[in-house]
């Protein structure tokens, strides 16, 4: 605390220089990363960054991926558990439910009364005109206090604006939901996928057996004298042509590794293991009506759901804006203590302390505001429709949507029974065309034909089932079942 006024600088030009340098120093200082950042100078070559610039400006972000056991066979439940414990989707969804929640806390708040707690000090001079003569003035003081604020009345507007939020927050929770929806179809789909490439290679080694045990019966025959050397090098040409279909198969096989290793958020680089096409249960029917499936649809898809909650939070929004012709009721108010110093040149100085308080209830009621209210219903209402439309949408996308997959699946199913048909009646025939080729009683493009038909056959019979492991899947995730009746792993 000053006790008096008294000249401190006898230079002020110097001064003021002295403070010019020192801001000049600074802005050159921190302007100097804003002036290293540049466009490319041509838009016809990429930009090559510095090695400096890439590390300031840049954070390297570790790389996330699932770790998996290299001996073990993974369930397609359990694959669908390790997608969900690592999926960056669906920790995304769970951050952004997380901060739709959080708005919900921020709207709550306004039902609180707001205590602020006050410590302030000041000291100043300065000179007061008293009649012809100027008093300097010395001055300092300390008050503390604490201040409240609360709206006592607001019809509504706070409640409305929870409500909204709330029903956002119920969206976003079932955004979050869809997100594993989605997530379970996906690695499904994937698991299918890999399942039928390892059935086709399955396929494909067995064709090729077929095509070497042709082989050996063609060149046998020729090594007695009963078939000519054509026999024997369309024989080695189908053994060729089986090898090059098992070679396709294997790398169909890998690169579905790929798609499903991504869909689990793991590494294709390392080994995965899955059952067997042979060892999961294939549905044999359809056990409910298509009416049946759009009913479920329209219960449990979870982006219906979302839909239908944007709904509500668009007409609680309505309200919110309508809350804004009605008045409102404050009260303000603190109490503290206020201490202070005073000192006027010439004069002795003085110390006073003293309790302080004010109180405001203010009633407030907006009569003209340029027509904003009304624009603010009417922005509302107009969302509120648009809501309401998106809501009509889905529904009808649905529909087609179950209508689509239901087709398929009814589709697959007959497939699937025709499928079992062919690959038998084609192995009959392929075993009937050998036996009597060695027999003498068939020539050789006979059983070539029949070779090629088995082949045909078993890939045939592969596709139909992971089809209508695919179709019903997909079946389950149009109607939204999928979410709660997927195939389970450790995860309950």
């Amino acid at each position: 605390m000053r006790s008096g006024y008294q000249a401190k600088d006898t230079q002020p030009g110097a001064t003021v220089l002295k403070l010019l340098a020192a801001t000049v120093t600074m802005i050159s200082f921190l302007s100097i990363g804003a002036f290293g950042q540049k466009p490319p100078t041509t838009p016809n070559q990429p930009w090559l960054p510095d090695h400096h610039t890439l590390e300031r400006h840049s954070t390297a972000v570790p790389v996330h991926e699932a770790a998996l056991d290299d001996a073990h066979v993974y369930s397609l439940g359990e694959l669908i558990d390790i997608a969900e414990s690592n999926s960056p989707a669906t920790q995304a969804a769970w951050n952004r439910a997380k901060v739709t929640a959080a708005t919900v806390g921020i709207a709550k708040s306004e039902l609180y009364p707001t205590i602020i707690a006050i410590a302030a000090g000041r000291t100043y001079v300065n000179a007061q005109l008293y009649s012809m003569t100027w008093a300097v003035q010395d001055i300092g003081y300390f008050d503390t206090a604490v201040h409240l604020a609360y709206t006592l009345v607001d019809f509504g507007a706070r409640r409305t604006e929870i409500t909204a939020a709330q029903a956002r927050l119920v969206a976003t929770n079932l955004s979050f939901n869809n997100e594993h929806l989605v997530l379970i179809r996906q690695v499904s789909q994937s698991y299918f996928g890999l399942l039928e490439a390892k059935g086709l290679r399955e396929a494909a080694e067995v064709s090729l057996n077929d095509a070497k045990t042709s082989e050996a019966a063609a060149q046998e025959r020729r090594n007695n004298g009963l078939a000519t050397v054509p026999e024997v090098l369309e024989a080695k040409a189908a053994t060729a042509r089986a090898n090059y279909q098992l070679q396709s198969a294997l790398g169909a096989e890998q690169v579905e590794i790929g798609d499903l290793a991504t869909a689990i958020t793991a590494s294709p680089l390392k080994p995965l293991k899955v059952e067997a096409l042979d060892q999961l249960r294939i549905p044999d029917k359809l056990d409910q009506s298509v009416q049946h499936a759009v009913e479920m649809a329209f219960t449990a898809r979870p982006d219906l759901q979302a839909d239908e909650a944007h709904v509500s939070a668009a007409h609680a929004e309505v309200k919110h804006a309508t809350s804004a012709y009605y008045p409102s009721l404050t009260f303000e108010g603190s109490k503290g203590w206020l201490r202070a110093f005073g000192e006027q040149q010439g004069s002795p100085g003085f110390y006073a302390q003293a309790p302080v308080y004010d109180a405001t209830l203010e009633l407030k009621w907006t009569v003209f505001d340029g027509l904003l209210r009304e624009n603010r219903i009417a922005e509302a209402k107009a969302e509120e429709k648009v809501a309401t439309d998106e809501v009509h949408n889905r529904q009808d996308e649905i529909t087609n949507q179950v209508w689509t997959s239901y087709s398929n699946a009814a589709t697959a199913l007959q497939q699937r029974q025709a499928a079992t048909a062919l690959l038998t009646a084609a192995q009959e025939s392929y075993s009937a065309a050998l036996e009597s080729y060695k027999e003498g009683v068939r020539n050789f493009l006979d059983v070539l034909a029949a070779e090629d038909a088995l082949a045909q056959a078993r890939a045939i019979d592969v596709t139909a089932r992971t089809q209508v492991l695919r179709t019903f899947t997909d079946l389950d995730f149009r109607t939204g079942d999928l979410l709660a009746n997927h195939p389970k792993g450790n995860n309950p």
